[in-house]
């Protein structure tokens, strides 16, 4: 894929997934606002149950429990009994229906208190008939014994009202608290609903009664709904049913879970398969820069030794020196350092291309490995020498003989040292040490060198990586020697840590186990 689209289509992901975003938390909201409002009709429904339930319990207390002989209390007869005759005449040919309903209201007021309270017993009587007579006034119709039943039964149907106007009477002589909790939770479970909740009885003066239970106390301060409770003579409001639900929003997604769950896990898994696309594509890109910035080094490696091995050449092609045996000997002792070189580059791309494909099979064997440090860093130690540098050695271990492959662990130090030395713009100061830690075995090689910035220290065992990449070449490399390191230590069982500050130099810590 081309660089220069990779960011084009960045951006036109990220737009596209604001916009998707964007519309599931819309989309979110407004589910939120209908469960809300099916949330509230619900409560409200359940309320004016509840408000019809209790006036209905009242009346039922005063005529059942209270007063149970009101037949014979006294009784405002200023009320009096009235009676009311409906006809409905209706025409079909030489006969006419006659559709009639006779109905009695009897009303009783019964005083409940000494300050005008009084509930109102209401009677209804109700009959109703129909007959069919001939429409000729001057003919005498028989009268037959079903019309005569239908006029003369007189079977009235009862229905009672009752009201009960206590303006004067206290809340708390009209419900208690228990019959309150236990009417509201019934009817709220029967409308779905059965999180917590608190109630209170308002007043007329917006004050709270002692109809209050603690949930509403301790919660008060929170949104509620209100609904009115008992009314007066005039069907005026006396009191107010107040409801609070502390756990409202966990209800609603309770209730509402396998929705709301799968919105939020699409959601995730879009944005999960976003982020890891973007960042695959950076990868990408970045893989992309770090190869070209490898063969640039690799062509500026080769550069050198190829050109040098072309003058070489051409040195030895002279009738001059090819006739000086000494000159011979130099110029293709030359050729055969370059050549070397070459390959030992070739070699680590084709060593980290064995790690990568995990086709590197070590070789143990029992190794004193004090003595194999030691033939490495002497041997190292001259070409920091040459640099009038330093390369200290400091020996503290007791156990040294255990099983690693000789050849990998030695490529993988004098990766480190020459890693120590390269970095070290001065003359180096290198300090390589070993101790025990239990059953591990300690490498240390620290050097005073330039060190490496804090973001860097994770990335320094990626593969091609470098501190310094691009055209700067005044440290050479290829990027694949702490990765080739870092790999070897892998495959023994070991780890790799790194201590650097920018600076003030680095420190390589390599644990081997020794079992």
């Amino acid at each position: 894929m081309n660089n220069k689209f990779i960011p084009f289509i960045s951006v036109l992901m990220t737009i596209s997934m604001i916009v998707f975003v964007t519309l599931q938390l819309y989309w979110l909201k407004e589910l939120y606002g209908a469960l809300n409002q099916d949330f509230s009709n619900k409560v409200y429904s359940s309320m004016e149950s509840s408000a019809l339930k209790i006036s209905q319990l009242e009346n039922e207390k005063y005529l059942n429990q209270d007063f149970k002989n009101f037949g014979k209390s006294v009784v405002d007869s200023s009320n009096k009994p009235t009676q009311t005759y409906i006809q409905q005449n209706s025409d079909a040919g030489n006969r006419e229906t006659v559709i009639f309903q006779k109905s009695i209201v009897e009303n009783q007021n019964f005083p409940i208190s000494q300050k005008g309270d009084s509930l109102k017993l209401t009677n209804l009587y109700t009959d109703e008939g129909i007959l069919q007579i001939k429409k000729s006034p001057n003919t005498t119709e028989p009268l037959t014994a079903q019309m005569s039943k239908d006029i003369n039964n007189n079977t009235y149907a009862l229905r009672q009202f009752v009201k009960l106007s206590a303006s004067s009477l206290p809340i708390e002589k009209r419900v208690d608290v228990k019959t309150l909790d236990s009417v509201l939770s019934n009817e709220l479970k029967l409308s779905g609903l059965s999180t917590k909740f608190g109630f209170a009885v308002i007043d007329r003066t917006n004050k709270m009664t002692k109809v209050v239970n603690t949930t509403f106390l301790e919660e008060k301060d929170k949104n509620n709904y209100t609904y009115p409770l008992f009314t007066d003579s005039k069907d005026r409001p006396l009191y107010t049913l107040a409801l609070v639900f502390p756990r409202k929003d966990y209800s609603l997604a309770k209730n509402n879970l396998p929705m709301l769950l799968g919105t939020f896990m699409s959601l995730l898994t879009i944005l999960g398969i976003y982020i890891i696309s973007i960042n695959y594509m950076m990868r990408q890109k970045k893989i992309a820069e770090v190869k070209t910035d490898f063969i640039n080094n690799m062509s500026h490696e080769f550069k050198t030794p190829l050109a040098t091995i072309s003058v070489a050449t051409d040195s030895l092609a002279n009738d001059k020196i090819a006739t000086n045996p000494e000159k011979v000997k130099y110029y293709s002792g030359l050729i055969k350092q370059e050549n070397l070189r070459m390959k030992k580059q070739v070699e680590n791309v084709l060593n980290m291309s064995k790690l990568e494909r995990n086709e590197v099979k070590l070789f143990l064997k029992e190794t004193d490995v004090r003595s194999l440090i030691k033939e490495i860093t002497e041997s190292f130690g001259l070409i920091v020498a040459n640099r009038d540098g330093t390369l200290t050695q400091e020996f503290n271990t007791e156990k040294y003989v255990f099983k690693i492959d000789e050849f990998h662990i030695s490529n993988a130090l004098v990766n480190l040292l020459d890693n120590a030395n390269k970095y070290s713009p001065e003359a180096p100061e290198i300090k390589v040490s070993t101790r025990n830690e239990g059953n591990w075995y300690i490498i240390e090689i620290a050097d005073k060198g330039i060190g490496m910035e804090t973001d860097n220290k994770s990335r320094i065992f990626e593969k091609f990586f470098r501190e310094e990449t691009g055209n700067i070449h005044n440290v050479k490399g290829q990027g694949l020697g702490l990765s080739y390191v870092k790999k070897i230590i892998e495959l023994h069982k070991g780890v790799v840590l790194v201590e650097s500050q920018k600076g003030l130099g680095s420190k390589f810590t390599i644990k081997l186990p020794m079992v």
